[in-house]
């Protein structure tokens, strides 16, 4: 247990990746941190409200940041996106959970061990050929066999210049 506060929580950091996107910092909302409901996240249909963690995070593969709104096991419940900075993400999540501010920690891992992460998570989706994964291609999928559109269209040019031999 970690004390901060007037309150005791457990400190839990996420994993390096949540939802395919690396995790740049996080915070646990205990009791110190008062949330106002803004009416700023719908998901489903339905306003999502204080939520036990946050984490400013990042796709991989674009410049933009999201601050994804978990559960204390860290599943993603909801995201706000389009941030360009993480400063200016925080900035957007003080304004409903005041006093978080200051229980931004910085996540201990690289954006490589989050594209690690991704990667042998999606392991098994990825294309049989090339090994592609999913955020990398468009496919078509049999009993335990996939191929990406990359491949499709590499092997179609390959078996039409044969013919024309």
């Amino acid at each position: 247990m970690a004390k901060h506060g007037a309150s005791a929580i457990a400190l839990v950091a996420p994993p390096p990746a949540l939802d395919c996107a690396h995790v740049i910092e996080y915070a646990t909302v205990d009791d110190s941190v008062t949330f106002e409901q803004r009416h700023t996240l719908n998901v489903g249909g339905e306003w999502l409200g204080r939520v036990p963690r946050l984490a400013i995070c990042q796709n991989l593969d674009e410049p933009t940041f999201m601050v994804f709104h978990c559960d204390d096991e860290w599943s993603v419940l909801g995201v706000a996106a389009g941030f360009g900075s993480a400063d200016e993400a925080k900035a957007k999540v003080e304004r409903s959970y005041h006093g978080i501010s200051g229980r931004w920690i910085a996540s201990a891992f690289s954006r490589d061990d989050a594209a690690r992460l991704v990667a042998e998570n999606l392991k098994a989706h990825s294309c049989s050929f090339c090994g592609r994964t999913p955020l990398q291609y468009q496919s078509i999928a049999g009993d335990a066999v996939r191929i990406c559109n990359h491949c499709v269209d590499e092997f179609h040019e390959v078996m039409h210049s044969d013919a024309e031999s």
